[in-house]
């Protein structure tokens, strides 16, 4: 709680409200560094520690979770993809035999000259009726 004192405001505990300095003037009530220590080890030890029961239970729930997790993931993974994969595979693989998917442009690597670099020629087929 704040009290007005001659127009400034001042908290119960006599700071500002304001972040705490770092001038060093606070460390002298605290005992500098080896204070601060002792500080940090009272406050562990009043640290509430899961024993080895709850230990394995909350362990066992994270990983089970995880697993959980990845398997839905995989899976919706696994569903996109095959449902996406035939919009991105619109050639036949390497190698494989029968008509092209599009009957209309055909390609084929131009004949070997003593040109440094070949030039592939596209044969394009009117449209069946």
């Amino acid at each position: 709680m704040a009290k007005a004192l001659g127009g400034t405001r001042q908290w119960d505990d006599g700071s500002d409200g304001g972040p705490p300095r770092r001038d060093g003037g606070d460390q002298s009530s605290r005992g500098g560094r080896g204070g601060y220590l002792r500080e940090v080890w009272a406050e562990l030890r009043k640290t509430v520690w899961p024993t080895w029961a709850e230990l394995r239970q909350m362990t066992g729930v994270v990983v089970i979770t995880v697993v959980l997790f990845g398997a839905f993931l995989g899976l919706l993974d696994l569903g996109l993809t095959s449902l996406l994969r035939p919009l991105y595979t619109s050639s036949a693989p390497a190698g494989a035999t029968g008509a092209s998917p599009n009957p209309l442009v055909s390609a084929s690597p131009a004949p070997s000259s003593s040109a440094p670099t070949p030039t592939p020629t596209v044969t394009v087929s009117p449209r069946p009726s």
